[in-house]
């Protein structure tokens, strides 16, 4: 597993619990955070998605459970597996397992082979289902082309958008991968907390790979998350730069070519597609009118979006 495969977010109210379960995971280099609360805990999933959430069961009773419920009709995170931690009697019992959104449960008297492999099954089985992109935890292509199918099969009224982060190598080149991936991860925070605040059950955010991402949301939504996005992007993203460099508004660095030249803060370009006025059969339809607006909103100073407005009859 790579390492943000092994993020787990531990939501337990028992200390002694949630030591065994840090200690066990830890010597098999997984990463544990805590949280005793399934709001704040749930809370920190949409700031860093990790790759399993294990949950106490006494903390999915009443509140608790709306709670997870809500987070499991959430289009942009529903994706992430839960485990629920029972006692020992509790996993005995016959359970409606319709009414608790959960993908799989342990008990708490485990032994330390059971609980690895327990783990590393379903963050496994989660990512041959899911294709995760590794970094973000976003989706990946496979579930982003099943995404794009599935709306213009039933006929949504949807915008699908394709975002690129310009003057991404550039930067990558200048301050080195471990920089380069904290961008990738700040875009897909930015992106999916702008379009999670519309709750949307319509709602999809997606990571192709490197810094090409896809979101689809309802039309009427299209304008606002876009400028939004775009807003947040050029506020935050500055913050990764030097301060003199961020000042002078670019950075030196190398072309595809090999030559030094000026490259300007990073910016996004986005490609909207609108499955209304043009009726697509197939994603790759959509992919290839979306690859025609980016190529001319890149060449737009700064970051933009645009928008196809064609019909049928081109």
């Amino acid at each position: 597993m790579q390492q943000s495969e092994k993020e787990i977010l531990l939501i337990s109210q028992d200390n002694e619990l949630n030591w065994k379960i840090t200690k066990k995971l830890a010597d098999k280099d997984f990463l544990i955070s805590t949280s005793r609360s399934v709001n704040k805990g749930l809370g920190m999933v949409y700031e860093s998605p990790p790759a399993l959430i294990m949950l106490q069961e006494h903390l999915m009773r009443g509140k608790g459970l709306g709670l997870l419920r809500t987070f499991k009709k959430d289009n942009l995170f529903s994706h992430i597996p839960v485990v629920l931690l029972v006692s020992p009697e509790w996993g005995k019992k016959d359970i409606d397992w319709d009414n608790i959104p959960v993908e799989d449960y342990i008990t708490t008297s485990f032994k330390t082979d059971e609980l690895i492999n327990r783990v590393s099954l379903c963050v496994s089985r989660f990512n041959r289902a899911l294709d995760p992109n590794p970094l973000t935890r976003l989706p990946g292509n496979t579930s982003i082309l099943r995404e794009i199918q599935k709306v213009l099969d039933l006929g949504q009224d949807v915008a699908i958008s394709y975002l690129d982060v310009d003057n991404f190598k550039a930067f990558n080149d200048r301050y080195g991968f471990a920089r380069g991936d904290e961008a990738l991860r700040m875009t897909a925070r930015i992106l999916s907390n702008v379009i999670h605040d519309y709750k949307d059950t319509e709602a999809f955010v997606g990571h192709v790979g490197g810094d090409d991402f896809v979101f689809i949301i309802p039309a009427r939504y299209m304008d606002d998350v876009c400028k939004k996005t775009i807003r947040g992007f050029d506020s935050i993203i500055p913050s990764l730069y030097e301060e003199g460099e961020r000042k002078k508004g670019f950075i030196i660095s190398k072309d595809r070519s090999g030559k030094k030249q000026q490259f300007p803060i990073m910016s996004v370009s986005i490609a909207v597609v609108i499955n209304r006025n043009r009726k697509f059969k197939h994603y790759g339809e959509v992919s290839e009118v979306a690859s025609q607006i980016k190529k001319r909103v890149k060449k737009l100073p700064e970051s933009n979006y645009m928008t196809d407005r064609r019909k049928n009859e081109m």
